[in-house]
């Protein structure tokens, strides 16, 4: 019988890891080895379910959410340095993937600066969880052959994002952006009857997910109580 599958934590190195929704089923091999002999987690939020697979390691929660802030990104850089210079594993464990909206370029900036090798052990994102619900791929040959991923959420002082030029939309973090976004769809001429799918805390037991169109998201949106995170997916024509 082969032997069970070890990922060696390299001395020297830090872990920045993609914990999915935080349910362990969605943890890669390599994430769940790194995080058996990790001495210290510093993790976003709805990671915290997984705490009781890892008691060995020292728990840090440093999640961010729109409004709410445990630590902020300077702090949490300081931390990763901090304790990687005091020659313990540290692992930075993320919702979702961490190549994908995560503040990762930053982290790796700053270990980088300090002469601590990063490694990256990607999960799994939403718009992954979303297509698993829908049991559905997000991309069709024919109808949806184009899918941009872009921020719904950005500082009010940075310029927002162009809307990419591409079939559909996956929007993470645009819960809050809602009413603009739709706007931003229709001033390009999109159809009132456009798709918008709205999907929050995909992967959890609180899970919720909207089918609806532009015209009418803002009101359905509402009446479902959605939470963030909310990623919304529009122009997925493809799908029913």
């Amino acid at each position: 019988m082969p032997a069970p599958f070890r990922s060696e934590f390299n001395k020297g190195t830090v872990y920045l890891i993609g914990g999915g929704s935080g349910s362990r089923k969605y943890l890669t091999l390599e994430a769940d080895s790194i995080l058996s002999q990790a001495d210290v987690v510093l993790h976003d939020m709805f990671m915290d379910s997984l705490k009781e697979y890892y008691p060995q390691a020292e728990w840090i929660h440093t999640g961010k959410q729109k409004g709410v802030h445990t630590k902020k990104q300077t702090e949490i850089n300081e931390l990763l340095v901090r304790y990687a210079k005091e020659g313990r594993k540290t692992v930075r464990l993320k919702a979702g993937d961490v190549s994908i909206f995560a503040r990762t370029s930053e982290e790796i900036e700053i270990l980088r600066a300090n002469h601590f090798a990063v490694k990256l052990v990607m999960g799994i994102s939403s718009p992954q969880l979303l297509s698993g619900e829908l049991t559905t791929s997000l991309t069709h040959r024919d109808r949806t052959r184009s899918v941009s991923y872009w921020s719904g959420y950005w500082d009010k002082n940075i310029q927002s994002v162009e809307i990419p030029r591409s079939d559909a939309h996956l929007i993470f973090m645009g819960l809050g952006e809602l009413e603009n976004i739709v706007n931003r769809f229709l001033a390009l001429g999109k159809s009132e009857l456009t798709p918008l799918i709205a999907a929050s805390n995909l992967g959890r037991p609180n899970q919720k997910i909207v089918k609806t169109n532009l015209r009418d998201a803002a009101q359905d949106i509402k009446n479902a109580e959605l939470e963030n995170p909310t990623l919304l997916a529009v122009g997925l024509e493809h799908i029913d």
